[in-house]
């Protein structure tokens, strides 16, 4: 009998089996991650769902053998917003699969979360079928990569950028959603405590550089922009400009460039586009003139939990047995 819990120490080999396709490097990173310190992990799951911050995985196992591990991780900022991060089946994939999926939905929504997100290659449409028809998830949009394949561009046309400050997190919270398409808003809006520098940045395994664009007269912050690399090759810039202004992706290339030259002589940059944003078609057509190449196209699955609205009448009515009773039946 197939049953959900979390993993255990002992199950290291059985996971690190089903995952061999990966690299080795990737195999001990996510096998460390999977399986947490027992009291670190326990203590976590004594917290309320507001305060969770750490990826929580669980197994599906049959008799000995685990067939499928689902990772789910709380946002930054935002506990309530989790992101499926990981999935890994062996067998019985469609019906391993919905089991995870439907079994941490059903658990986190129930402790307050309230969207789950799974980002998805377009190519994987054994997944997409698994998430969309098998688990009532939604396509909200898309989110693409695109890798620069020249370092030319022209320069920097008097555009004034500063650091980020966690004092600017309001206003480029504002800046975020003011951006998005109004019907996707619901689903991806950002609070201010989602772009907080983390106290213990030095200890994540990511490293990240975040800038603003800001009217030197008016003070307002018209873009923002971070860098984030977690191999200190690979470099993905994520750049959010007010649909009210009009900013130089140009300028802002330039100068990420620039800085990254300072720091690397040799690494890739990729450059994400959010299909979800107003100036999306603005930006594709730049990237395209630019020489870029788009690598890949995630979709956005998107599952909403929403807030019951509670009955005006102090003693509703319910239907039993083709019977009205005024009063609850217990």
């Amino acid at each position: 009998m197939a049953r959900i819990r979390k993993p255990l120490y002992l199950d290291r080999s059985k996971l690190k089996k089903m995952i061999s396709f990966l690299s080795t490097d990737a195999v001990d990173q996510y096998t460390k991650v999977l399986i947490n310190f027992p009291l670190c992990s326990y203590l976590h799951d004594l917290l309320p769902q507001s305060m969770k911050f750490l990826p929580e995985s669980y197994v599906l196992a049959e008799e000995k053998e685990i067939i499928g591990m689902i990772t789910i991780s709380p946002s930054a900022g935002n506990p309530l917003r989790l992101n499926i991060s990981r999935l890994f089946l062996e067998q019985n994939y469609f019906n391993a699969g919905k089991q995870l999926v439907e079994f941490v939905v059903s658990k986190f929504g129930a402790k307050g979360a309230t969207t789950f997100i799974a980002a998805i290659d377009d190519l994987h449409n054994e997944l997409l079928s698994l998430f969309i028809d098998g688990c009532g998830f939604r396509q909200c949009s898309s989110e693409q990569l695109w890798k620069m394949n020249s370092i030319h561009f022209a320069k920097n046309s008097g555009t004034f950028f500063r650091p980020f400050k966690n004092s600017d997190a309001q206003a480029v919270a504002m800046l975020f959603n003011d951006s998005v398409i109004t019907h996707f808003r619901h689903s991806i809006e950002k609070t201010k405590s989602e772009y907080y520098d983390p106290l213990f940045q030095g200890l994540r395994n990511d490293y990240n550089l975040k800038y603003v664009i800001e009217d030197e007269k008016t003070k307002t912050i018209k873009a923002y922009f971070a860098l984030t690399t977690s191999d200190n090759m690979n470099y993905v810039l994520d750049i959010t400009t007010s649909p009210w202004y009009d900013c130089s992706y140009e300028d802002i290339l330039d100068f990420t460039v620039s800085q990254m030259s300072r720091r690397k002589q040799e690494f890739f940059l990729f450059v994400k586009m959010k299909k979800y944003t107003t100036k999306a078609e603005i930006f594709e057509k730049f990237l395209l003139e630019k020489g870029f190449t788009c690598v890949q196209n995630q979709l956005i699955l998107v599952k909403d939990f929403y807030r019951l609205v509670k009955d005006p009448h102090d003693s509703p009515r319910v239907v039993l047995f083709n019977e009205i009773n005024e009063k609850p039946v217990f």
